[in-house]
């Protein structure tokens, strides 16, 4: 086991540490860590959303946009494993974050490193309510429930339904999320198998520039790589546990690649499967431009609909499945987030109680608050809609996190020269972590690229709104509580 370093924290901070609330040690295994993750990645419900603009942009090369980005991800998977190595704790980025650019300068680190806890805490119930939103759209569509509230109606019921699952901690709540995922997965893969058998005279279609604007590799320059790395997010969710993980220095790294890569090869497979069966269904040129179409809003139920008729209401679970699994994984790894951050600080000291079986009870509530909080307001406003809610909401909560990812890429090289110089390896340390940076930053640029539609400008807006928040809150919080500049960053999981 790699020791400790002792800077950039000093002493009197760690053991002030020791005698915070902590979280129930041992109650996950490898199993069970990676099974939150995988279903905090919804391959199902990433690959139905994305596959349409995907292929809009490349044709008949979509399935390459799935495989560059994984390798894309992976370059930023490798930031947090060798953080999860050094320094695992329950505040994911924010840990990692205050004390890569604290090996420089303390005060520095702990600005950034509240300002990502802030715009995590904004942030991440947004792209969770996204979720709840397509949950709630896709099963009133399924049983055909037409009245305009019934979709919130059932998000919120999505919502109250996995509470008791979250709070009676990490272990069962990770078991229920491998039930989902392997049905998620199961589907998927037998949907997509059934296709590339039932349409195998058009199994070379990716291989060849079907349709598209502008089509094949050009198509990638744009938003097709933003949405197929928009795709990838969930794969972080491992992190927070570190804290109930048996072993979290060796687990939450092989969780990490390990998720990553299955759930490249998930998208790889259902992408493939998607153009072979337009192509072999309505032909290459037709069946691409279909697939591409704005209006296909389901190209998978009608991909089963075709082929595999008997299995075209398994796919409508499958994707309710895959979104409520999502839902159950990131409210159980991100609430660990809250809770730490209360806990050093950055949240009034009742967010971070913990109940007689050491489960952050009150930081689960503020977090699926939160998230029906941006469930509810959007539903509210004149001739909304679930899928312009689901859009809006999607775009505006990922791009803080890309940024929080720049930042904890920029503070790898940094921690690794300044408290770990033994351990600096310049592929791993500095080549891959600036790497991943150019590929976020061209990501953030294709969706601010000029040519967006008219609600770019309010994208924007929010987003900046995010940013403001989350810059005036870490102001008060350091100037009413001097003690945070110590504190953030200071409690790790052993």
């Amino acid at each position: 086991m790699t020791a400790l370093p002792e800077a950039p924290l000093t002493r009197p901070a760690r053991a002030s540490a020791q005698a915070l609330p902590r979280l129930e040690r041992g109650a996950l295994t490898l199993f069970g860590t990676l099974a939150s993750t995988l279903a905090n990645l919804a391959p199902s419900m990433a690959i139905f959303l994305s596959i349409t603009p995907v292929a809009g942009a490349m044709g008949s090369r979509a399935p390459w946009a799935f495989a560059i980005a994984a390798l894309a991800t992976l370059t930023t998977g490798n930031t947090m494993a060798v953080f999860a190595g050094v320094l695992p704790s329950a505040g994911s980025f924010v840990t990692v974050i205050s004390n890569g650019f604290g090996v420089r300068s303390r005060r520095a680190g702990a600005v950034l490193g509240c300002l990502a806890f802030y715009l995590l805490l904004l942030s991440s119930p947004l792209v969770v309510a996204a979720v709840v939103v397509f949950l709630g759209s896709w099963v009133a569509a399924l049983f055909a429930w037409r009245a305009p509230d019934a979709w919130l109606l059932v998000g919120l019921g999505a919502i109250a339904a996995v509470a008791p699952l979250v709070l009676r901690g990490a272990g069962l709540s990770s078991r229920a999320a491998l039930i989902l995922f392997v049905v998620d997965a199961a589907g998927l893969a037998i949907l997509s198998l059934g296709v590339l058998i039932l349409a195998r005279s058009h199994l070379a279609a990716p291989l060849h520039d079907y349709g598209g604007s502008p089509g094949g590799f050009g198509g990638l320059a744009g938003v097709a790589f933003a949405l197929a790395i928009f795709s990838f997010i969930g794969w972080e969710g491992c992190v927070p546990l570190a804290e109930e993980s048996a072993r979290p220095r060796r687990d939450i790294p092989i969780a990490i690649v390990a998720s990553i890569g299955l759930a490249g090869l998930l998208y790889v497979a259902g992408a493939w499967a998607a153009v072979v069966g337009f192509a072999a269904w309505h032909g290459p040129v037709r069946g691409l431009a279909l697939l591409g179409d704005v209006h296909e809003a389901a190209p998978f139920l009608d991909l089963a609909r075709h082929y595999l008729p008997w299995f075209s209401g398994i796919v409508g679970l499958v994707g309710a499945a895959s979104a409520l699994g999502c839902l159950l994984a990131a409210v159980t790894c991100e609430a660990r987030i809250v809770f730490n951050g209360a806990r050093e600080g950055l949240l009034p000291a009742w967010v971070a109680r913990v109940s007689a079986r050491r489960v952050p009870v009150m930081a689960v509530a503020v977090y699926m608050s939160l998230t029906a909080l941006f469930c509810v307001v959007p539903a509210r406003w004149p001739q909304s809609n679930p899928v312009a809610i689901f859009s809006l909401e999607a775009g505006i909560g990922t791009t803080p996190l890309l940024l929080v990812y720049v930042a904890a890429n920029v503070a790898l090289p940094l921690y690794m020269l300044g408290a770990r110089r033994d351990l600096f390896n310049p592929i791993r340390h500095l080549i891959l972590p600036a790497a991943s940076c150019a590929l976020l930053v061209y990501g953030l640029y294709a969706f601010v690229r000029p040519g967006q539609p008219a609600s770019g400008a309010t994208f924007w807006l929010c987003v900046l709104a995010l940013l403001l928040i989350s810059g005036v809150w870490t102001g008060l919080t350091l100037a009413r509580h001097p003690s945070a500049v110590e504190r953030v960053g200071s409690v790790l999981a052993d």
